[in-house]
């Protein structure tokens, strides 16, 4: 699913626990209640929300020195067009939005930071943290934007936000509506039937278009029993965002056998380091989460497709993706075969897949 989609959400079964010290324990939590019925479309363990936890946020940052656009790219209309505004309502405010400048650039925060966080808050305006350090997908967050509700709702009234909402709530319900939640279901089912294992989670899978982020951007996070994928354009099909929810799957699995990975894939994980896809995973288990993810991905949407062509475009897929530095993706994408040749699940046949790596060779 190489539509560049940025996985830095990989790492929140890893480091999205322990960070309980680092905040205030006063935080009362309650259930997230979406309130705007219009906003969302959904069905029995699927939805789809136009989120304005995601708006607020990536409205914020690109008030404040987020410009990134992917290389090819345009922004997207709507991000064209609440940039446009809010520079309109903002233009009497210099020493405040100097003053959030700085902010976010202090905080050296990536931007799926961010979108993580702003998981944690209650529904709409006035925003207030709502869930624990526990369930956030990064510690360090929790320290470095512990004071940014007081300014995202100072920012959103500055910048008029909810007027700017008002103008491109359609846009964003119309997103909505271009999601196909019965084939979501379809591809779950086959997902889980792959992996020869029940399914592990009881969750509610969210989609959230995030139209004011870079091209071909997602974050997978878990938030009670919501699992967000919040997608930017490019990064989707409408359909079960297959990747991210893998990570839910295969981080944990990976993870529990880490002393092999360690000892079988360190010389793939030194090829690959420092080569432009690679650069993102800087240790070699989350190196391994996600050239596992990848090479499952790509061979459960081929599976889906159904044709030949299919199957050849994702091998060529993790060629690319081994040029570029995912090393493992597609030695892990062949051995999927052998997997498909035994009886044993998923779960059970990855110490099996780790063992049978060939030795690297350039």
């Amino acid at each position: 699913m190489h539509r560049w989609i940025w996985c830095g959400v990989m790492l929140w079964l890893l480091v999205g626990i322990g960070c309980r010290s680092l905040t205030p324990q006063a935080l009362d939590t309650e259930p997230v209640s979406f309130v705007h019925p219009e906003e969302l479309v959904q069905r029995q363990g699927f939805m789809v929300l136009a989120d304005r936890r995601e708006f607020a946020v990536m409205a914020f940052i690109n008030a404040t020195g987020y410009d990134n656009e992917a290389s090819g790219q345009t922004m997207h209309p709507v991000r064209v067009k609440v940039r446009q505004l809010m520079g309109e309502n903002l233009a009497g405010h210099a020493a405040k939005v100097e003053g959030w400048r700085r902010y976010y650039e202090t905080r050296r925060l990536a931007t799926f930071h961010y979108q993580d966080y702003a998981l944690s808050l209650n529904a709409d305006y006035p925003f207030r943290r709502i869930r624990p350090d526990s369930e956030l997908g990064y510690a360090l967050t929790a320290e470095r934007l512990k004071d940014f509700p007081d300014i995202l709702n100072d920012f959103w009234i500055t910048a008029k936000l909810d007027e700017i909402w008002t103008k491109v709530q359609p846009d964003y319900v119309a997103e909505l509506h271009k999601y196909d939640l019965a084939r979501m279901e379809r591809q779950m089912t086959f997902l889980w039937e792959y992996l020869r294992m029940p399914r592990h989670d009881t969750l509610t899978l969210v989609n959230v278009p995030n139209l004011l982020e870079t091209h071909f951007h997602a974050i997978g996070a878990r938030y009670e029993d919501y699992y967000y994928t919040v997608e930017s354009p490019g990064a989707h099909s409408y359909g079960l965002n297959i990747h991210e929810y893998l990570h839910s799957v295969v981080n944990p699995i990976v993870q529990a056998h880490a002393g092999l990975v360690r000892e079988k894939v360190m010389p793939y994980y030194d090829a690959g380091e420092g080569k432009p896809i690679a650069r993102t995973y800087r240790e070699p288990v989350t190196f391994t989460f996600e050239c596992m993810v990848r090479a499952l991905d790509h061979r459960l949407n081929a599976l889906l497709s159904g044709t030949p062509e299919a199957e050849t475009r994702a091998e060529a897929r993790m060629a690319q993706l081994n040029e570029g530095g995912l090393t493992l993706a597609l030695p892990f994408y062949r051995l999927l075969t052998d997997f498909e040749q035994s009886d044993k699940p998923f779960d059970e046949f990855v110490p099996v897949m780790l063992a049978r790596l060939p030795a690297y060779k350039e």
